[in-house]
């Protein structure tokens, strides 16, 4: 291949380099040819290929042969780790539930509600923090994250205050440090157990970190123990598709791992996926990305969004800063006689979860209670420094769930429509426009891509302009496009 001056520059790097390196990788810019080839030039004999996901990981593997070279994900890893001292280890999430029962053991008759409430604290503890925590730090993370029981709050309700909570939530924490009678262990476990408890060996000469800006605090944690004192740490990911601090990612993971590592930084600004005229969109948003100069001029239009309809065909991909704009269209896509679906079928479990605390009759009565449902929730996080955020979740699953019974006959349809629109991309799946949060579209790709122009780079009252990961997910969605990126305005 005539590899780029970017590109020796960093294949220089893992043949002679000294210290650390942080490799900031534009979208579409070669990342893991450029990581395959690196690996060649490096001369530590055994390496680690620490990446984000198992699709990541077996993509990796097909790419890269080089036998000094573990591909794994660090949950795969931590796995090990936590094997090594607990030799029974198996992965059964059931455990994480038996140990809040067991931290709730001393209450009587604890609602269901609340044990699913103590547990996804625990989820969000064990993704944010680096040991048990302290009740505070539980506190604040619950209101970060929206985690609470409103309903049961009150002491004649059993008074589960975000105290009590979070107090439970910690002492389930603690319960996880015991070893399980059975070996089991949760999928959170494999990377804060070792953490937590420093089991992480320093096995490996070289650690090449993958997608770093997803990363959780654990993860980098683990990914840096994992190599030896005299070892070489590479940091590579795209600090501008940074989108994923709701769900526990490090906000500044690659800049915190340059500083912690004292690391030279290296790019990849040219990209080989977008045409030109997508590029010129994105450097608006992105200075230091540039198309190759054999990449083709590429098409930019702009659409009004009641055509939005007629324009897609099945390949393309439509992309939205929320869920709620996607279902409509997709609707509409199919009473047009094109096949659709929405991207995420975790986000129809979400909404079908929704749905049936509810536990409407009838569609207008499921209207009314969805509105008071949102209304509670909206009066519950009401001052928290999180508001904001939980606000725009919580109107995006009222308006989605709005647009989900629009036209439906029974509640019966609604839920049919819940289970059967949402559905995730996989190698032969059936060809159809994919509906999509740009947040389920990382990764992905497609030649046509048209843009929700207004559900994007919302401001913050107060605020001069759109906050950062605003800026983020509309380069995100914008990168997408391989051939044609369509933007679709309001009337």
């Amino acid at each position: 291949m005539n590899w780029s001056d970017e590109q020796n520059a960093i294949f220089n790097w893992f043949a002679t380099g000294k210290g650390n390196l942080v490799v900031q990788a534009r979208a579409g810019t070669g990342k893991t040819t450029t990581i395959k080839e690196a690996f060649s030039h490096a001369p530590e004999s055994r390496m680690l290929y620490a990446v984000f996901n198992k699709k990541n990981q077996i993509e990796a593997a097909a790419k890269i042969t080089d036998g000094r070279v573990e591909i794994k994900t660090l949950h795969a890893l931590g796995y090990r780790f936590i094997r090594a001292v607990w030799s029974n280890a198996r992965p059964d999430d059931q455990v994480e539930w038996d140990r809040v029962d067991a931290a709730l053991k001393g209450f009587r008759s604890v609602p269901t509600e609340v044990r699913a409430a103590v547990k996804k604290l625990v989820g969000f503890g064990k993704n944010l923090l680096t040991s048990v925590g302290t009740v505070e730090e539980l506190m604040e993370i619950a209101e970060d994250y929206g985690v609470d029981c409103e309903q049961f709050e009150a002491a004649d309700c059993g008074g589960w205050t975000l105290n009590r909570l979070a107090t439970a939530a910690r002492a389930t924490m603690e319960e996880s440090l015991k070893p399980d009678q059975r070996g089991r262990i949760s999928f959170n476990d494999m990377v804060w157990l070792p953490v937590a408890q420093n089991w992480i060996r320093a096995w490996f000469e070289l650690v090449v970190v993958d997608e770093a800006q997803d990363m959780n605090l654990p993860q980098l944690m683990m990914a840096l123990g994992a190599c030896k004192k005299s070892g070489r740490v590479v940091v590579v990911g795209d600090d501008r598709q940074a989108i994923y601090g709701f769900r526990g990612a490090a906000s500044d993971g690659m800049d915190m791992m340059r500083r912690m590592l004292k690391a030279q930084v290296l790019g990849l600004t040219v990209t080989y996926r977008c045409p030109k005229v997508v590029v010129a969109r994105a450097q608006a948003i992105v200075p230091d990305y540039f198309a190759a100069e054999s990449a083709p001029e590429g098409e930019d239009v702009d659409l009004c969004e009641t055509g939005l309809v007629k324009w897609l065909e099945v390949g393309d991909a439509v992309l939205s800063r929320a869920n709620a704009p996607l279902m409509p269209l997709c609707l509409a896509l199919l009473r047009r006689g094109t096949p659709a679906r929405i991207e995420g079928k975790d986000i129809g479990r979400m909404l079908t979860s929704i749905f049936e605390k509810i536990n409407a009759r009838t569609v207008p009565q499921f209207i009314t209670k969805l509105a008071n449902w949102a209304d509670r929730r909206l009066k519950r996080f009401a001052g928290s420094k999180n508001f904001e955020a939980k606000a725009a979740e919580i109107d995006d699953q009222r308006a989605t769930l709005e647009a989900v019974a629009d036209g439906a006959s029974s509640v019966e349809e609604i839920k049919h429509r819940l289970i059967t629109m949402f559905e995730d991309t996989k190698p032969g799946g059936r060809p159809c426009v994919v509906c999509s949060t740009v947040h389920k579209a990382k990764g992905l790709e497609w030649d046509r891509v048209a843009l929700i122009n207004r559900t994007f780079c919302r401001t913050r009252p107060g605020a001069t302009g759109p906050a950062i990961e605003e800026l983020n997910i509309l380069y995100v969605a914008i990168t997408r496009a391989k051939k044609v990126l369509a933007t679709a305005h309001g009337e």
